[in-house]
């Protein structure tokens, strides 16, 4: 996979499609699709119906990761934001 994301520039781009948004966060593209869902990734950009992912989005989505890791706090608190969507989800069914 690494051989087809290099296009020789010196830099991440700005926009990237699911793939390479993947590759920069250290993620396959199901794994990215999860975090996504869980509202850990953010959603992507519509481009004239092509999905792009915001470099600077998931820098920061990442460094949100980095932070919920270190303040226990938060981390119950996405615990319980997962279980109470988890709960809404099952009643929608």
């Amino acid at each position: 996979m690494q051989d087809r994301l290099q296009d020789h520039l010196g830099y991440p781009p700005r926009l990237m499609s699911l793939e390479r948004a993947a590759n920069y966060v250290g993620f396959g593209p199901t794994k990215f699709k999860e975090l996504i869902d869980e509202r850990k990734m953010p959603q992507p950009i519509d481009v004239d119906g092509s999905p792009r992912w915001d470099r600077i989005a998931l820098d920061a989505a990442v460094d949100d990761l980095r932070d919920h890791q270190r303040d226990p706090v938060k981390r119950s608190r996405t615990r319980l934001e997962e279980r109470l969507r988890q709960q809404e989800q099952d009643h929608e069914d």
